[in-house]
């Protein structure tokens, strides 16, 4: 999946020196911030494209201090990102989802497909299951695409305190990728448009034949 545009040598060094960066305070609303920022510079992303963005790896494991559909309590991968079809899922194993996800107005998102994004809320300095600090992965990631952590606090003992601003370091790019995304978006839009009325056309053309 292809999701920067053409850039010159130039626009490659300025990509590595971050075109929206994320400010936080506290792990889990940092990581909040990534995926906000993720979408506003790829606004047209459908759910399956945002997941190969942010594949599960980034976060294997959720903590043992809660039980939850996870790892270590199962061989699922806890990831960055869950689709809302997990609120159902958590109801049915008698789980909270609040203590996995961000779940409250403002802090979940929606893709161009319309499905809803959940985030992870727990993000450990050495995971469950890798020892490896998820947060810090997440960072290390996302910096290919242009998005920037500024800083973060690394305790987060407080779930509903805290909070993110993201500020667009590089406007220029910044547009230049964004409306990339958009025009995409557009072209399937139109070529799916296109292929109904041909259909439509095909079919009224056999049943006035008739």
């Amino acid at each position: 999946m292809k999701l920067l545009p053409k850039l010159t040598p130039a626009e490659k060094k300025e990509i590595k020196k971050g075109v929206i960066e994320v400010y936080g305070k506290h792990m889990n609303r940092t990581a909040l911030g990534v995926v906000d920022a993720v979408l506003q510079l790829f606004p047209s992303v459908t759910f399956e494209e945002l997941k190969e963005i942010l594949p599960d790896a980034i976060n294997p494991a959720a903590p043992k201090n809660y039980k939850s559909l996870f790892k270590p309590y199962t061989d699922r991968h806890y990831g960055v990102i869950q689709s809302g079809v997990i609120r159902k899922e958590c109801e049915d194993a008698g789980l909270d989802i609040n203590a996995s996800h961000f779940t409250e107005k403002g802090e979940t998102f929606r893709t161009t497909d319309g499905i809803e994004v959940l985030v992870s809320k727990s993000w450990e300095s050495k995971d469950t299951a890798t020892n490896e600090h998820d947060l810090q992965n997440l960072i290390d990631h996302v910096a290919q695409y242009g998005i920037r952590v500024v800083s973060f606090e690394a305790k987060d003992e407080d779930f509903t305190k805290g909070g993110y601003f993201l500020k667009i370091n590089n406007p220029t790019l910044f547009k230049k990728i964004s409306s990339k995304q958009k025009s995409v978006s557009k072209i399937v839009w139109l070529l799916l448009s296109l292929g109904i009325a041909i259909s439509v056309a095909a079919v009224l053309f056999f049943i006035f034949k008739k």
